[in-house]
């Protein structure tokens, strides 16, 4: 423990988080033999997929057992949890973080880290929710190649989702492009993936069809039913939690916060002493490979600034 002229501190870190991202960070300040307090209310993003893809050693684990052996790692190295929302944070006059849990405890630290992930802010069509993480999904990289050559969907509602509908592309010869009812192609547009031999779909989207979260066909406001084994959209995001913008950090047109870096390191906020990782900043692309990175490298980053802290006897 720390103290400042206001007196002990509880945590050398609070984590607001405990996600890839947030576990990444912990274990790499308890490596750094700093107390670290992890908090996590148990709402992952990932929740409502069966498996995890894409990350080395551990391609196919479910995400909650991932976070499991995570949490087991960082307790080696003497982290702390607690399955609770943080509700507050506020920066003290004498340096440091106060934090109010649910419960209503109040946790002191000289620096947070806010790990606490977005929000997919997905369409009320019907059947949409039902689906996600099992017949409908964002990610290519973590899902397309469990559905490989099937009939396959996507959903193209801007010009950036154009793009990621190539990535669609490659996954199955039998792909349906669904504008739900928005004016996204162009004449020449169109043509290009006319000539590829996908269809495109004009419609408004009325609901998702099938059962124990096997989609099997998608609604059209014409009254058809097109059968589709999987479909993909990356929704907008939102911020997970409101602390952020509490704090008086900015979010970009993206949902996500702007991370900064220097030669110090990254994950730095405009807040001195707070920092953000995973998916909730801009500092990497949303996935559990990147997270970890991301985590990792923010941990670093603030165990820098506590060791430069601490040999210029900033903190006693």
């Amino acid at each position: 423990m720390q103290t400042t002229g206001g007196g002990e501190l509880d945590f050398d870190v609070l984590i607001i988080g405990g996600g890839p991202a947030g576990l990444s960070a912990a274990l790499q300040l308890g490596r750094s033999l700093r107390s670290v307090l992890v908090c996590d209310n148990d709402e992952p993003r990932n929740g409502p997929a069966a498996e995890a893809h894409g990350y080395l050693t551990r391609d196919g684990i479910p995400p909650g057992e991932l976070r499991r052996l995570g949490r087991e790692e960082v307790a080696k190295y003497g982290g702390e949890f607690r399955d609770t929302k943080v509700t507050d944070v506020s920066r003290d006059d004498d340096d440091g973080f106060t934090s109010t849990l649910d419960s209503g405890e109040r946790v002191t630290s000289r620096k947070v880290v806010l790990a606490t992930g977005v929000r997919d802010d997905l369409p009320d069509t019907d059947g949409f929710e039902e689906f996600w993480g099992s017949g409908v999904h964002h990610c290519p990289y973590c899902h397309g190649y469990e559905v490989r050559g099937e009939p396959l969907g996507v959903m193209v509602t801007d010009q950036h989702t154009v793009d990621y509908a190539k990535l669609i592309y490659n996954l199955s010869e039998d792909l349906v492009v669904f504008t739900d009812g928005q004016d996204v192609f162009d004449d020449e547009s169109r043509s290009v993936f006319v000539e590829r031999g996908i269809k495109i779909e004009d419609e408004p989207i009325t609901a998702l069809n099938g059962s124990d979260g096997e989609l099997e066909s998608v609604s059209l406001a014409d009254g058809r039913n097109v059968a589709r084994h999987a479909l993909f959209y990356p929704p907008p995001m939102e911020q997970h939690s409101e602390i952020p913008e509490r704090l008086g950090l900015e979010v970009n047109q993206a949902g996500l916060v702007d991370a900064t870096r220097s030669q110090r390191g990254i994950g730095f906020t405009s807040v001195e002493g707070l920092f953000i990782a995973g998916d909730a900043s801009s500092g990497s692309p949303p996935s559990i490979p990147s997270a970890v990175a991301d985590g990792y490298a923010v941990g670093a980053t603030v165990n820098g600034e506590l060791s430069t802290e601490d040999f210029e006897g900033g903190w006693q």
